[in-house]
């Protein structure tokens, strides 16, 4: 399933194709779109929150799709051929680009004023990707009485804590903090707690600006490794049995709230 870096990229080249444009076709092919009009409608904005894309359109309706592990928003030229048999649920043609939804079924268009009535929507947490998002706020809720107990392991899965964060990013994260999947907030101290809020917002953020890369070499580093190295996606993550970059102990994979996760023994050592 995408995570917040992936959904808000996906923003991005929707907002790159459509916004501003003259639509010259539209097409909703979803049950939940059936009494949309379809003609004379401009889009007005698109965002994200977690993992879910908002389109507001020009009439004063907002449609809000999740893509959950099988929908796909794509963005082509207007002749590029589809070599693929997903079924196709949205379509926005401009003169030159056709932005389309494939086979995702939570799809809903609520009035734009009525967004947060959305039954993702209104239960998710703060956005880690949202500029209002700060290391501060994160802090806070991860020390909150609600939060303080749960296990790391199931705490970075969780929307209600903050949305957008899922499985590789969930390794990632306790990796650059030190941390192992079983600790708690409460277990803990200051430093700690504050090093892992930075940790949320400012890998998600790298995974962001680096097209789903966490990996974060310094400048040591990157005189040291080849042009093949410099290509890794990961600290951690999908990496089991291979050396650590930092320490060149094996990575170890384990499974925690039924999803895999990885880690270093040596770098998390001292938080076992």
């Amino acid at each position: 399933m995408p995570e917040g870096p992936e959904t808000k990229r996906m923003v991005d080249t929707i907002k790159k194709s459509l916004l501003n444009q003259e639509l010259v076709s539209t097409s909703f092919l979803h049950d939940n779109l059936k009494n949309l009009d379809t003609a004379n409608i401009s889009i007005l904005d698109v965002t994200s929150k977690g993992k879910a894309v908002i389109i507001r359109l020009s009439d004063g309706n907002s449609i809000i799709t999740h893509n959950q592990l099988y929908g796909r928003w794509t963005s082509n030229r207007l002749n590029t051929k589809i070599r693929h048999n997903r079924s196709l649920r949205i379509e926005f043609c401009t003169n030159s680009k056709a932005v389309r939804l494939w086979s995702a079924t939570d799809i809903i268009a609520l009035p734009t004023a009525e967004e947060s009535t959305h039954p993702y929507l209104k239960r998710i947490g703060p956005d880690v990707l949202d500029k209002t998002t700060t290391y501060k706020l994160i802090y806070d809720r991860l020390v909150s009485k609600r939060f303080r107990n749960r296990r790391f392991s199931g705490l970075l899965l969780n929307q209600h804590f903050i949305s957008g964060l899922g499985n590789y990013l969930r390794s990632e994260i306790l990796f650059f903090a030190k941390l192992m999947y079983h600790q708690k907030a409460s277990e803990l101290d200051q430093d700690q707690n504050t090093k892992l809020s930075q940790c949320i917002k400012d890998v998600s953020l790298r995974s962001y600006k680096q097209k789903g890369k966490t990996i974060f070499y310094d400048d040591l580093m990157l005189k040291q490794l080849d042009k093949s190295a410099k290509k890794r996606r990961f600290m951690v993550f999908a990496r089991a049995g291979q050396n650590c970059y930092v320490c060149k102990t094996k990575i170890v994979k384990e499974f925690q709230s039924s999803r895999r996760i990885y880690f270093c023994t040596t770098c998390q050592s001292s938080h076992r």
